[in-house]
């Protein structure tokens, strides 16, 4: 239980005042290049302090000029800080509505570009991927997990058609992620953090540019065709690297 409380005092005592930091600066300028850096660093503390050995596979793979839909599996509150520790880009997520209630944090997520959505309600959900579309069109890396959820089990819940669809509709290339290791240290109904090591390995991109709304089932079939293949390498590989997850450095 020592790694859990600990991993809670430091998600506390970076949260609050790197929240706050991003909520002055998005106030005065939701577009500063000063936020990046600050949402990457509050991700590497947290990925430090619940004791997690972060590697990557195939970063290379993502060019830095380019923005993309990135696709990813989902199994634990520590897939979105390893994806920010681990991949070099201006990234937003589309965030459960009530988390943008929070104080501080959420209002500093609402300000910095974040995109809140209700999957219950479909006319907010429609008004959420018209913001991602313009999230888009500012210069920003959309990350959606398309099983709407994390999954209870080691194998992936269906794909919703939802982020195929935002893809097709912004023509930005498709990059599927697949995060391998956070269902060990942090599963669904999990009263403890489990040190361990999470690979963050990337894909091929997948071209969706003059794609009409009928090629959604054949671009899911491939993102979660490449999912299950990276997935099935497992955690550590001779072509992973390790990430510098250290807090503030």
């Amino acid at each position: 239980m020592f790694r859990t409380i600990w991993a809670v005092i430091v998600a506390i005592a970076v949260t609050i005042p790197l929240a706050t930091a991003v909520l002055i600066i998005a106030m005065l300028s939701s577009a500063s290049p000063l936020i990046e850096p600050i949402i990457r660093w509050w991700a590497r503390a947290i990925v430090w302090g619940a004791g997690i050995d972060l590697r990557s596979d195939g970063i290379e793979r993502i060019d830095r000029g380019k923005r993309y839909i990135l696709i990813a599996n989902h199994h634990s509150y520590f897939d979105i800080p390893c994806i920010f520790a681990a991949v070099p880009q201006p990234i937003r997520f589309m965030a459960k509505k009530s988390l943008f209630s929070i104080p501080i944090f959420g209002w500093a997520i609402g300000r910095a570009g974040f995109i809140p959505i209700d999957r219950k309600n479909r006319r907010t959900a429609v008004k959420s991927f018209d913001l991602a579309v313009e999230r888009i069109r500012r210069g920003n890396t959309i990350v959606i997990f398309p099983e709407e959820g994390r999954s209870r089990e080691v194998a992936m819940k269906p794909f919703q058609r939802g982020a195929f669809l935002l893809a097709i509709r912004s023509e930005l290339p498709i990059l599927p992620l697949a995060i391998d290791g956070t269902y060990e240290v942090f599963r669904v109904g999990a009263r403890k953090i489990t040190p361990g090591v999470v690979t963050v390995r990337v894909g091929t991109e997948i071209e969706t540019a003059g794609a009409g709304v009928r090629a959604k089932d054949g671009l899911r079939e491939q993102s979660r065709s490449q999912i299950e293949v990276m997935l099935a390498r497992g955690s550590v590989s001779a072509d992973s690297k390790s990430v510098d997850a250290a807090p503030l450095h």
